[in-house]
C-alpha cells in the first residue's frame, strides 16, 4: 500500500539538491562531479554516478597528494552496450599491497566473533553487479593478499554446486560468461563485493551475475532479474550494493522463498537530499529485502574494537529512514512499531535499516579504510555500506542462518540479543532529527538496525557451524559490563564454545589483524583524520564464538566509553549531513 508523500516533488527539486550539495560546502573549492573532501583534509570519490536514478554505495579515498585543481578524469572505454553511463571516472591512484592497517579478514573474524569452523561448505552467495571482465582475477589477488585459500573456478558446468567452494560468473540469464563487457569505473564495486564475501565467509561459493543486458545504466527490473536468476542458480544469500529512489517500486519485487536478499542501506545518512526528502534507500526499504546499515569499525589493539555510526562528517553516513511507499511490514510490528521513532507513528511505514557491519575500518586512532583490489586501481581504500552488504551475506551464510532468515526475516528481530547493540553516533545533526531513525541508540536504530552479528551467539542459533573454538578475539561488550565467557588468549589457541549468557564465550585465536603486506611505496594512510571512528565508540569487547560485528548477549551496550558518547553526541550536534 503506497504513502504517497509527495515523490514528484523530491524527482522535480533532485537535480537543484544536486548543484546545491556542491555548492554547500563552505570550506571546500570547487569539486568536480563525484568527489568529496572527507574529514582531515583528504579526498574521496564516489564508485558509481550518484546522479543518476541507481547508483552504488561506495566511495574511493584518493592518495593524499590529490588535488581537485589539478584532477584530469582517466580517459575510459564506453562499450556501446553501456554508453559510459553509471561510470564516473577514475582519479587513480591506488597501491601494490594491501594499504597497512586496512580492514583485513582477520578483523571481521575477530570483531565478529566468528567461529572457526565454517557451516558454510561452498553454500552460494550472489552479488549482482555490473560487468566485469577481470573480476575472478581481481578476486585471486584480493585472496593471495590476505593469505585466503585460492577459489576456484566451478568446473563442469561453469556452475557452482556441492560443496566444495568455486567461483562463478554468469550473465543476467544466468549462461556461465566470461563477458568482454565493463564498466570500468564500477569496477572496484564489484571487486569489493567478492572481497567481502570472501572476508567474511572463505569457503562459500561466490557467483557473479552480471546486469550484462542493461543499455543505458541499471533499472530496478535488472536487479530483480538478477536476483530470480541468483536464486534459480541456488544461492542461499543474494547481496545488492546499488539502491536508488523507492517511488512507486514493488512492495515484493525481491521476494525469493528460500534465498536470502540483502541490499546496501545507502551512503547519505538520514536526508537523502531529494528536496529535504527523508526517504531511504531502496530496495533496502522494500518489505522483503533486510537493509543493512554501516559501521565505523575500530580496532583498539590486543584484540579489542569498537563500533559506532559510520558518518564521516563530509555526506557519507549509513543511510536510514522511513519509506513513504510501503507500510511497516508485520516482523517490525511484531517488534513493537513504538520502538521505530517517528517510522512508528500513524500510518507506521516500513524502517530501515534492520542490521549493519563495517562500512569503514580504523586502527590506532585513524580511518584506515577497506583495502580493495580492481585491475585498474591496483589495491584501493574504500568506504561505504557496499562493504556492509556483502560482508553480512557471507557472515549469515557461514554461521547457518541465513536461510533461517530468509524464510522471515524477522529472525533478526526476534533475535536482537544475538546482534551487538551499537549505541552511539549518528547519520544526521541530531537537533533536525531528535529520535533513534537518525540517532544510535539502545535496541533498534535506523544508521545500525539491532546491530551488527555477534558470531558467538548466532553460530548456536544456525544450522551447521560448530560453537567451539574462534578465529580470533574480538570486541563486544556484554549488556551488564561484563565480556562474559572466558578471556582466552588473543594470539593462540581458542577458548572455545559460547558460554551462555550477556556476551557470550572467550576470545581466543588470532586476535586482530591489520592483515594484507606493507609496502613503503604505498600511502600507509596515516594521517586520516576523520570522525567516523574517533569518539562515539560502541564497545565491542566480543567473545570468540560468533561471527558478526558486535555484542553477544542480551543488549551490547559498549561499556566503558560513555563518556566518549557523550563527546561524540557533542561533536555531531554541529553536523548537517550533505547529499550527494
Amino acid at each position: 500500500m503506497a504513502l504517497n508523500r509527495g515523490w514528484w516533488v523530491a524527482f522535480v527539486l533532485a537535480p537543484a539538491a544536486l548543484l546545491i550539495d556542491g555548492a554547500a560546502q563552505a570550506d571546500e573549492p570547487f569539486l568536480p562531479h563525484g568527489i568529496h573532501l572527507g574529514s582531515g583534509g583528504r579526498y574521496y570519490q564516489d564508485i558509481c554516478d550518484h546522479s543518476l536514478a541507481h547508483y552504488c554505495m561506495a566511495r574511493r579515498l584518493l592518495p593524499a597528494a590529490f588535488r581537485p585543481e589539478t584532477y584530469v578524469p582517466r580517459a575510459l572505454p564506453k562499450p556501446a552496450a553501456w554508453g559510459g553511463q553509471i561510470c564516473n571516472p577514475m582519479a587513480g591512484g591506488g597501491g601494490s599491497s594491501p594499504f597497512p592497517g586496512s580492514m583485513a579478514p582477520s578483523d571481521v573474524l575477530a570483531a565478529y566473533t566468528i567461529p572457526s569452523t565454517s557451516g558454510a561448505g561452498g553454500k552460494i552467495v550472489a552479488l549482482v553487479d555490473l560487468p566485469d571482465s577481470h573480476a575472478y582475477a581481481d578476486l585471486t589477488t584480493y585472496r593471495q593478499g590476505y593469505g585466503l585459500p585460492p577459489l576456484p573456478q566451478c568446473g563442469g558446468n561453469g556452475l557452482p554446486g556441492g560443496t566444495t567452494p568455486c567461483f562463478a560468473q554468469v550473465d543476467a540469464s544466468g549462461a556461465p560468461n566470461s563477458t568482454s563487457l565493463d564498466c570500468p569505473g564500477a569496477d572496484p564495486e564489484t571487486s569489493l563485493d567478492m572481497d567481502m564475501v570472501s572476508a567474511g565467509c572463505p569457503d562459500c561459493s561466490i557467483l557473479l551475475v552480471q546486469m550484462t543486458n542493461a543499455s543505458a545504466g541499471v533499472a530496478d527490473s535488472d536487479f530483480v532479474a538478477g536476483v530470480a536468476t541468483a536464486a534459480s542458480l541456488g544461492a542461499v544469500a543474494i547481496s545488492l550494493s546499488f539502491g536508488g529512489p523507492e517511488s512507486g517500486q514493488d512492495p515484493t519485487g525481491y521476494t525469493t522463498p528460500g534465498h536470502l536478499v540483502v541490499a546496501a542501506s545507502g551512503d547519505q545518512g538520514y536526508d537523502l537530499g531529494l528536496g529535504g526528502g527523508t526517504t531511504p534507500s531502496y530496495p533496502a526499504s522494500a518489505p522483503d529485502v533486510l537493509g543493512i546499515g554501516g559501521t565505523n569499525l575500530e580496532s583498539q589493539g590486543g584484540g579489542a574494537y569498537i563500533e559506532n555510526v559510520w558518518n564521516d562528517g563530509q555526506g557519507g553516513a549509513a543511510g536510514s529512514g522511513c519509506s513513504t511507499d510501503f507500510l511497516m511490514p508485520a516482523f517490525q510490528t511484531t517488534y513493537g512499531a513504538s520502538k521505530f521513532g517517528h517510522c512508528g507513528t500513524t500510518p507506521a511505514s516500513r524502517a530501515s535499516a534492520d542490521v549493519s557491519a563495517a562500512a569503514e575500518f580504523s586502527s590506532g586512532g585513524q580511518p584506515r579504510a577497506i583495502s580493495e583490489f580492481d585491475q585498474a586501481d591496483q589495491w584501493t581504500a574504500v568506504v561505504g555500506t557496499s562493504a556492509a552488504a556483502p560482508l553480512v551475506a557471507g557472515i549469515f551464510t557461514r554461521l547457518g542462518v541465513a536461510e533461517a532468515i530468509s524464510s522471515d526475516l524477522g529472525f533478526v528481530y526476534t533475535h536482537a540479543s544475538a546482534f551487538n547493540d551499537v549505541t552511539a553516533g549518528e547519520n544526521m545533526d541530531p537537533t533536525t532529527c531528535t529520535d533513534n531513525v537518525c540517532n544510535a541508540a539502545a535496541g533498534w536504530d535506523g544508521p545500525t538496525g539491532v546491530g551488527t552479528p555477534n558470531g558467538a551467539s548466532l553460530a548456536l542459533l544456525g544450522t551447521g557451524s560448530s560453537s567451539g573454538g574462534s578465529s580470533g578475539s574480538s570486541s563486544g561488550g556484554s549488556s551488564g559490563g561484563s565480556s562474559g565467557g572466558s578471556s582466552g588468549g588473543s594470539s593462540g589457541g581458542s577458548s572455545g564454545g559460547s558460554s551462555g549468557g550477556s556476551s557470550g564465550s572467550s576470545s581466543g585465536g588470532s586476535g586482530s589483524s591489520s592483515g594484507g603486506n606493507t609496502d613503503a611505496g604505498v600511502d600507509p594512510e596515516a594521517g586520516l583524520p576523520g570522525d567516523g571512528g574517533s569518539g562515539n565508540a560502541a564497545v565491542v569487547t566480543t567473545t570468540t564464538t560468533g561471527c558478526g560485528c558486535s555484542l553477544p548477549g542480551t543488549s551490547s551496550t559498549r561499556t566503558g566509553l560513555s563518556f566518549l558518547a557523550l563527546g561524540a553526541a557533542a561533536v555531531g550536534i554541529a553536523r548537517r549531513r550533505r547529499r550527494v
